[in-house]
């Protein structure tokens, strides 16, 4: 199963509730020009979660030059970690290396928490490059930074990244610790979609440890969570996980049935890649139950979505 799931939405949701203010309106150019880079970025937020990286993209560069056409440096921070994101939402991490490292530098020494924000990013980019060491690094300089002033989110997340960093450098004791870590945190604060990917994680390293039936209950409660906040994609990648690791232990029906569920949830979000490789696992499947039909049948979709 894919090693890692990155649980961005929340943290693009703090950051858009960060540069919305709470004070009352003023009838002045800078304020009114904050306020539409705020409703641009929560735009932006709420396409993120629904996994459409386009519109989300468009709505947070609009956010960004909005905040620096008034230099906003809040603003403009922010609006760079919610446009990294997306690049590595969709796969481009050299432009959200730039975005980040440029986000980073901003923040450092002067906004401790976009730092913090910054640099899980970052993290999460490296572990994207294969670079758990220098996931670790920079990971560890945002728990030393804001050891004292993390938000229960941040604090969620950087754990969990931790512990991907952990598994990817392949320490699977300490990656069950940081993963374990961040779960109690995440369920002790209601934060259920955080708790999701941790669970995601974990059922990822008993995988990797072979441990099959640890692996699925640990994705069979992501899935539940997931679920109870509504988050398509967190359901998605959850249903493609339990197909994996029911067909490794040779439960060739339900893996079967996951598969399908995933095509479904995927083929509503319209994500090419999660369609793609749903349909290599269930035409794999069908043609060993010998239900020759349904792998043709699966074989053309797969035709139809351009892949190689």
């Amino acid at each position: 199963m894919n090693q890692w799931r990155i649980p961005l939405a929340a943290l693009l949701s703090a950051l858009v509730l960060g540069s919305c203010s709470s004070a009352p309106p003023k009838s002045d150019t800078t304020t009114d020009v904050k306020q539409q880079a705020a409703q641009a970025a929560i735009s932006g937020e709420n396409y993120f979660q629904q996994g459409r990286y386009d519109l989300a993209l468009q709505f947070f560069t609009q956010a960004l030059d909005a905040n620096a056409s008034v230099d906003n440096v809040d603003g403009v921070i922010r609006s760079r970690i919610s446009i990294a994101q997306v690049y590595l939402a969709q796969g481009n991490v050299d432009a959200a290396q730039d975005m980040l490292t440029r986000a980073r530098e901003q923040a450092r020494g002067v906004r401790p928490p976009l730092f913090v924000d910054s640099s899980i990013s970052l993290g999460e980019l490296s572990l994207r490059k294969d670079d758990p060491q220098s996931a670790l690094k920079v990971l560890q300089e945002a728990l030393d930074t804001g050891a004292t002033g993390m938000t229960p989110l941040q604090a969620g997340v950087l754990y969990h990244d931790m512990g991907a960093a952990w598994k990817s450098a392949g320490d699977m004791r300490q990656a069950l610790d940081w993963l374990s870590r961040a779960l109690q945190s995440n369920l002790a604060h209601k934060l259920f979609e955080q708790a999701a990917a941790d669970h995601y994680m974990i059922a990822s390293v008993h995988s990797k440890n072979g441990d099959f039936p640890a692996a699925l209950q640990s994705a069979q409660q992501a899935l539940g969570l997931d679920k109870q906040v509504e988050n398509p994609v967190g359901i998605a990648s959850d249903l493609y996980a339990l197909g994996l690791i029911e067909s490794k232990s040779g439960n060739t029906a339900a893996a079967y049935d996951y598969f399908q569920r995933a095509y479904g949830v995927y083929s509503s979000l319209g994500a090419r890649g999660g369609i793609q490789k749903s349909l290599t696992a269930l035409i794999s499947i069908a043609e060993g139950l010998g239900r020759s039909e349904e792998a043709q049948s699966y074989r053309r979709a797969l035709d139809r979505t351009g892949a190689q």
